[in-house]
């Protein structure tokens, strides 16, 4: 079944501005939203840069369903943020900053004001893709935090909006690019100054 055209121009949309901001890979990433005991979710290997109606599949919250095998292989996670959260949009690209930091730490605290205010602290945590572990783990982040980086593969974010998970998404790599040119400053020799608190 075809997703309603309001939800598909939502996924295209901002499935588009992650494909733009260089945050996902030709056919990498998945985007979804619920309605009710259904959500729809982008197909599995799609791409998010010209996504078509019939990349947008229709699938169950609570229940296997026909379609499963043409929705993404994170779908499982998707799920699992649903029904342990009072989500309604959730966005997971492989943004290269906060990626190439998860091989050194165990959360992102943002050092800049904006990050830290909106975003706090995203933990990192492992699982492979499309497995009941990383289902738990990201979905368990997501009762606390905004959004979750999983070590050396990407971020999910989530909101009870679109827009507002992309934002958080985006907060995430911008923190992350932050954070690593305040270390290779630091590396060259530059010595920080502390900001006040936040």
């Amino acid at each position: 079944m075809f997703a309603p055209k309001a939800v598909y121009e939502q996924l295209r949309e901002y499935c588009g501005r992650l494909a733009r901001r260089g945050y996902v890979t030709a056919h990498g990433g998945n985007a979804s939203m619920r309605g009710g005991d259904v959500m729809w979710i982008t197909r599995h290997a799609s791409s998010l840069e010209s996504l078509r109606l019939e990349d947008v599949i229709e699938v169950y919250v609570d229940r296997p369903s026909s379609m499963d095998a043409l929705a993404s292989t994170e779908a499982i996670v998707h799920r699992r943020v649903y029904l342990e959260t009072p989500n309604l949009a959730i966005l997971h690209a492989h943004p290269p900053y906060a990626v190439a930091l998860s091989f050194f730490v165990d959360e992102l605290v943002p050092p800049d004001s904006e990050g830290y205010y909106v975003l706090r602290r995203v933990p990192v945590v492992e699982g492979s893709p499309g497995t009941p572990e990383l289902a738990e783990e990201v979905a368990n982040a997501l009762k606390s935090y905004h959004a979750v980086i999983v070590r050396a593969h990407g971020v999910f974010a989530a909101a009870k909006y679109m827009d507002v998970a992309y934002q958080f998404l985006c907060m995430v790599e911008h923190s992350a690019h932050i954070a690593y040119l305040v270390e290779g400053m630091k590396a060259l020799g530059a010595k920080p100054i502390t900001p006040k608190k936040f």
